[in-house]
């Protein structure tokens, strides 16, 4: 799965790494993701074609396809302790956009 966003003003970069971190180990721990990633835009006139005006994108990355699925019912069913962890990431972004991808083997 890949986000792009933009972060609230007012929050910064290791902010919102901090609050990512638990949210992916919480989720690395109920056994979905295997690992995760925080990329900080590059500007640069040649790649920025047509790309949303975003500054963050992340990374999760799942065992798998089914486990990605299981992942998004978690997340919606909004049970504690993970509700609290998913609203702490949110509260920090805004724009944001998602998309979920399968890798090719």
């Amino acid at each position: 799965m890949f986000g792009a966003f933009n972060l609230r003003k007012g929050i910064d970069l290791p902010a919102f790494k901090q609050a990512y971190d638990v949210l992916c180990e919480h989720l690395n721990q109920q056994g979905y993701v295997h690992s995760w990633r925080l990329w900080e835009r590059a500007y640069h006139s040649g790649y920025d074609t047509r790309f949303p005006e975003v500054a963050v994108m992340v990374e999760m990355c799942f065992h798998d396809y089914e486990a990605s699925l299981a992942c998004w019912d978690y997340v919606e069913a909004g049970e504690e302790p993970l509700k609290t962890i998913h609203v702490a990431v949110n509260s920090k972004v805004v724009d944001s956009l998602f998309v979920l991808y399968r890798e090719l083997t």
